[in-house]
């Protein structure tokens, strides 16, 4: 599979269950989690001059789950890359 595809695959799948789990969070408060899960959403919240109606609510939150979504996808596919950078460089130093 090419990279892109990987990424993007990862993403919607990061980003759907964070989703749930925010929706879970943001109707039943659970403290210090719902504030981690919900962060970028809450600051857009405050930014806002008035009530947010209720159905752009469930816009910011997918939007949110999305970017949660890129950022681990990309997150995780750094680190796949460097282990096996490090991996490749042992065998290497191995043949040598």
């Amino acid at each position: 599979m090419k990279t892109r595809t990987i990424i993007i695959i990862t993403t919607l799948i990061l980003g759907g269950c964070h989703f749930l789990l925010s929706l879970i969070v943001a109707y039943i408060p659970i403290g210090s989690v719902a504030v981690v899960l919900l962060q970028p959403v809450l600051w857009l919240r405050s930014l806002w001059p008035g009530d947010i109606p209720s159905s752009s609510d469930f816009v910011l939150l997918a939007i949110n789950s999305l970017f949660w979504g890129v950022a681990l996808s990309l997150l995780f596919y750094t680190l796949i890359i460097l282990k096996d950078r490090a991996s490749e460089s042992k065998s290497i130093e191995e043949d040598a």
